[in-house]
């Protein structure tokens, strides 16, 4: 699902130049769930970007799904992300006047959807995470845990083949933590790929592969021996999300 070479990224300000990333090289394979961990500055979160398509390495090859993202247009890079990965954020970014249902439609807007496949689409998404009950109420009706489903539910839509998740958990509490967290390990078991930003060690356990990185490189790259299993996270996907690879 992913490769990258020798992927070197360096910020400038003026005659300054910050160098985020020195030399990475990595493959996660098609339906691994990967935690991404390290301290603040150490390079993380601009992997994430890089891996996100939301920016682009400064030297190094990428490829994604087997396409080459350096040569990739601007244009297609947008299509990709939408098409290819779903984003779930710590802050959710939802919308703050507009209603769960149309939050979670927002990602077809851009794909040629009719209003009234999408907003299906988004009553299934909603319904498929346990919030049948709340598709008109706006986000700041809803606790932390059921915005960040709506956020789990808007990344789906479109069935991506990659999750991306960065700091999912940073505002939760443990019990709604624990929540996303099954959300996350259920998703991976029907074979979509996960890769997870978190500087907190027991959330990575829910994955099966840690990352450590620290001063722009990989530290260690170790498989979780004793991966905690998350219970009471609601997810119920029809049998058209069943992908070939499943763990």
């Amino acid at each position: 699902m992913i490769i990258l070479k020798d992927i070197v990224k360096i910020y400038k300000t003026g005659d300054i130049e910050l160098r985020a990333l020195s030399g990475i090289n990595l493959t996660v394979e098609d339906g691994e769930f990967v935690a991404i961990m390290g301290p603040s500055g150490s390079g993380k979160s601009t992997m994430m970007n890089i891996l996100g398509c939301l920016d682009t390495a400064t030297s190094g090859e990428f490829l994604l799904d087997n396409l080459n993202i350096k040569h990739t247009r601007e244009d297609d890079l947008a299509e990709i992300r939408n098409r290819k990965i779903g984003f779930v954020f710590q802050s959710f970014n939802l919308l703050a006047r507009t209603s769960a249902l149309e939050n979670v439609e927002l990602p077809m807007l851009y794909n040629g959807i009719s209003a009234g496949e999408r907003r299906l689409k988004a009553i299934n998404a909603l319904a498929a995470v346990g919030l049948s009950e709340r598709i008109d109420h706006k986000p700041n009706e809803l606790s932390g845990g059921q915005q960040q489903r709506v956020a789990i539910a808007r990344s789906l839509v479109n069935k991506p083949a990659i999750l991306m998740a960065d700091e999912p958990t940073g505002n939760l509490d443990s019990t709604s933590s624990i929540e996303i967290m099954s959300i996350f390990q259920q998703l991976n078991a029907i074979g979509i790929t996960i890769v997870l930003v978190t500087h907190e060690s027991d959330i990575a356990q829910y994955s099966k592969r840690i990352i450590h990185f620290k001063d722009g490189r990989i530290d260690r790259d170790e498989t979780v021996k004793n991966r905690s299993i998350a219970q009471g996270g609601y997810l119920k996907l029809d049998e058209h999300w069943h992908r070939e690879v499943a763990s």
